[in-house]
């Protein structure tokens, strides 16, 4: 005899908690996007690697892998069709600032717990986005994928970076940089940029590097830190004459 699955009474009291938590994000009803956008998501979704030459996909000028890059490219296929990298960009944003301040909604996205029909329920009710985005992140409920959404988001914001012709640049300093030295490195910097790139810097402060910079700028890693020049004396003092 075949047991009766007993249905989970929980459902609709999580989608009214969530609801209630999230009025800001959350409206209802939502947008129905086109069915494109669904079919193009799970078209990347499904191939071997991102961005590759799966017809009707828009390859974009950076390459990204695994499934956070299949993802993201999907988005920005469907995106780039419908005049809408921009706009998704925005919607990106916003989510992204979401998951920052609201723990309870970071726990949702990632919660085993909650089935993918009922997360589908709430994040099918994105607020202030496009149908597009709306859709995307439905699909992504839909295929369990929900938990990755923050890595996805900065994957699509390496793809704008790259469709701007951005150069991303990170600066790591022990003490906050003044505006004269940030102005001067930012000048230095840019020689590292080829033409018709632009230099997008960052600065984070770090002080376990003791002084000095630590430069992150595209794929090239340049530590000129001093626990690093200081490291490196000491091996060479500990090396047999």
């Amino acid at each position: 005899k075949k047991k009766k699955k007993k249905k989970l009474k929980s459902g609709g009291g999580i989608q009214k908690k969530f609801f209630f938590s999230f009025s800001t994000m959350f409206s209802q009803p939502a947008l129905r996007a086109a069915r494109a956008l669904h079919s193009s998501v799970r078209a990347a979704a499904a191939a071997p690697a991102a961005g590759g030459d799966k017809k009707g996909l828009v390859k974009p000028s950076l390459q990204l892998f695994g499934i956070t890059g299949r993802y993201a490219h999907a988005l920005y296929s469907a995106a780039s069709k419908q005049n809408k990298l921009d706009a998704v960009e925005k919607d990106l944003s916003k989510v992204k600032s979401v998951l920052q301040k609201d723990a309870k909604f970071a726990a949702f996205l990632q919660d085993p717990t909650i089935s993918r029909s009922q997360k589908a329920a709430v994040v099918s009710k994105l607020k202030d986005v496009s149908p597009t985005t709306t859709k995307f992140f439905t699909t992504l409920a839909e295929n369990g994928r929900l938990s990755s959404t923050y890595d996805i988001i900065q994957a699509y914001e390496s793809l704008m970076s790259a469709h701007r012709n951005e150069v991303q640049c990170t600066v790591t300093s022990a003490q906050p940089l003044d505006d004269k030295t940030l102005k001067q490195l930012k000048e230095a910097l840019q020689g590292f940029a080829k033409k018709g790139e632009q230099l997008n810097i960052s600065t984070k402060v770090d002080e376990s590097i003791k002084g000095g910079l630590v430069v992150d700028i595209g794929d090239k890693h340049i530590d000129m830190s001093l626990a690093t020049k200081v490291k490196k004396i000491s091996q060479l003092l500990s090396e047999p004459l």
